[in-house]
């Protein structure tokens, strides 16, 4: 890049301290961009916030806001957004506390994003766990009609997006008409608003962040079966459903003329899934996931009612 991009990378945190320093250096340590840290730390009881303030004290590049309590990470975020200096970040990243970013990543995507003249990006991710085994979570598969109301392109901690779009996040999370801030998946929502919107979006396949797969995971990788299990439970207790219809209603307030009749019908739809809706909306699962697997899944659960 003919001049170094401007990243505020906004770090949510609770309870993280045996992990966040490792996290944190592989931040700090990224090379080729302008870099700001913005945590904010949600009501931990081990030493999450000491250690926050011990590296801000050494780094003045990392800043700690006021501990609060979010109750969630999507929450944490939320605040987060509501907090970060969008005059001077010209791209806003999104950091767990357990993960470790690889080097490059940030001045790759924010390449990207110059380059292409997207306004969000993600990528694949390689999941490890506390044995070193090691498996590459692919999301680079063709995105659909409408999969940004289902699946998400990458863990949000793969996520770079331009100001434009942040500024569109943020004023939809205070908008008082807008359910987007009671989404309890984040990465989800700022998909799906971008893509609503019409903004661009690219899923990069070169894996940038080592995602790590602990008991702690709020979701974690879906790529064993204990993992597969948890989100079936998930499923059939109508979470992924709710959060669909919290984000489709979200997405209705940002949708361009050509988005707006499909977010319609699935607003519809969703708002009575019993009998001739459930099959509708089987109909269209093609439209919905990226993968032919997660399609025929999503289908059948559809069909049978434990979607």
């Amino acid at each position: 890049m003919s001049t170094p991009a401007r990243v505020c990378v906004l770090l949510a945190t609770h309870n993280g301290e045996r992990y966040l320093e490792q996290q944190l250096e592989s931040i700090l340590n990224q090379e080729g961009v302008e870099l700001r840290v913005l945590a904010s730390d949600d009501a931990s009881r081990d030493g999450t916030l000491e250690l926050l303030h011990t590296i801000a004290a050494r780094d003045p590049r990392v800043t700690v806001l006021p501990q609060g309590t979010f109750g969630s990470p999507s929450g944490n975020f939320y605040r987060l957004i509501d907090e970060a200096d969008l005059d001077w970040a010209e791209f806003i990243g999104f950091a767990d506390q357990d993960d470790v970013w690889l080097p490059g990543k940030l001045a790759r995507h924010a390449t990207i994003l110059r380059d292409q003249g997207v306004d969000g990006v993600s990528s694949n991710v390689v999941a490890f766990d506390e044995h070193g085994r090691e498996s590459l979570i692919r999301k680079d598969t063709p995105q659909r009609l409408a999969d940004y109301v289902f699946e998400t392109p990458g863990p949000g901690s793969s996520m770079l997006v331009s100001r434009r779009l942040m500024r569109l996040i943020r004023e939809q999370l205070q908008n008082p008409d807008s359910p987007a801030r009671k989404a309890w998946s984040h990465d989800l929502l700022f998909y799906a608003l971008a893509r609503a919107a019409g903004c661009s979006w690219y899923v990069d396949p070169e894996p940038t962040v080592a995602y790590r797969q602990h008991g702690e995971n709020a979701i974690g990788a879906n790529g064993t079966f204990k993992a597969a299990a948890k989100r079936l439970e998930l499923t059939a207790s109508r979470w992924h459903r709710k959060l669909v219809q919290i984000v489709v209603e979200s997405c209705i307030h940002v949708a361009t003329p050509a988005e707006l009749p499909r977010l319609q019908w699935l607003h519809e739809v969703l708002s009575d899934v019993r009998g001739i809706n459930r099959l509708r909306l089987a109909r269209r699962a093609g439209e919905f996931r990226r993968t032919p697997r997660d399609r025929v899944i999503l289908a059948t659960l559809m069909v049978t009612g434990l979607w």
